[in-house]
């Protein structure tokens, strides 16, 4: 399976399971459709376009579903503080003052409009020549012999430069977060004292020009000279035993996660709502999924 929303090696039936890579929102839906199809498949079930269109509805009936639960908690109120605020050095001190987690991005990204806003997203990812995936990798991959595409994917995510650049815009008035990989490294390694980090700049800076500094993302460097540092709590999905531990009948609140792969869970992909804040926020989503055989009973 690939096209230009996802990507899949290998088949989620089997005990090694399959490696999705989606890019976008659409990549996590034709995930989501891929995996109950799979299910019916190995039930015995002839898939016809009616069950396929079935299939795909009710996957789409899930999305929006959570895209009405998040429009319902709009942008959170740390940033439109951070918005509202019209001189420099006060957003100075306000960004020592706060921690932002993605899903607090995830959510300006999906609400910006609530405040008239409009955003735009560039991710960059720059990867030594010699780890590029070949023709030759994918093939090994889908004919059971991993080996040399995961080798080359574990040393892509040590040695490859990610950039992750979100830009909103108000007429005159801009603001820009960003980060790369090395960012949001463990504070143990992150090259900044306080640990896992955004970069923020915006109009407040008056020697810098919006064009300017988005096509800066196109290079491998970014370092833009003045923007701050606050503090970031990344997106993190909960392991087999803590997937145990959600109440799906909690409706209070919607996780950091928004897709559990956990292979304890029935449903496989359809388990929880869609889309999961780091394909919004990075580009970006991979996980390995092995069904469990209770789900293909």
């Amino acid at each position: 399976m690939r096209n230009r929303h996802v990507t899949r090696f290998g088949s989620p039936l089997t005990s090694s399971g399959a490696l999705y890579c989606a890019c976008d929102q659409e990549g996590l839906l034709q995930m989501d459709v891929d995996m109950q199809l799979e299910q019916l498949r190995a039930k015995g079930r002839s898939i016809t376009p009616a069950i396929k269109a079935k299939v795909k509805s009710t996957a789409e009936q899930r999305r929006a579903e959570y895209h009405d639960k998040v429009n319902q908690i709009g942008v959170p109120d740390k940033l439109k503080r951070l918005f509202l605020i019209t001189k420099k050095a006060e957003v100075e001190q306000y960004c020592r003052s706060i921690v932002l987690s993605e899903y607090d991005l995830f959510l300006l990204i999906h609400n910006c409009s609530q405040i008239h806003f409009t955003h735009r997203s560039r991710f960059k990812q720059y990867v030594p020549e010699h780890l590029t995936v070949s023709r030759v990798d994918r093939d090994e991959m889908k004919a059971g012999n991993p080996k040399r595409f995961l080798t080359k994917t574990h040393s892509i995510l040590l040695e490859r430069r990610y950039i992750h650049a979100h830009l909103f815009e108000r007429g005159a008035d801009w603001h820009c977060l960003y980060f790369s990989h090395q960012d949001i490294e463990p504070p143990s390694t992150n090259h900044w004292k306080y640990g896992c980090h955004f970069h923020y700049i915006s109009y407040l800076w008056p020697k810098l020009r919006k064009r300017w500094i988005w096509c800066k993302f196109n290079k491998r460097f970014t370092e833009i000279s003045g923007s701050l540092h606050m503090r970031f709590e990344p997106s993190e999905f909960p392991s087999p035993g803590k997937a145990k531990q959600i109440d799906p009948n909690d409706k209070s609140t919607i996780p950091p996660w928004a897709v559990n792969f956990d292979p304890a869970l029935a449903c496989g992909c359809g388990s929880a709502p869609l889309p999961v804040p780091q394909v919004v926020t990075r580009g970006l989503w991979v996980m390995k999924v092995s069904l469990p055989p209770k789900a293909v009973r």
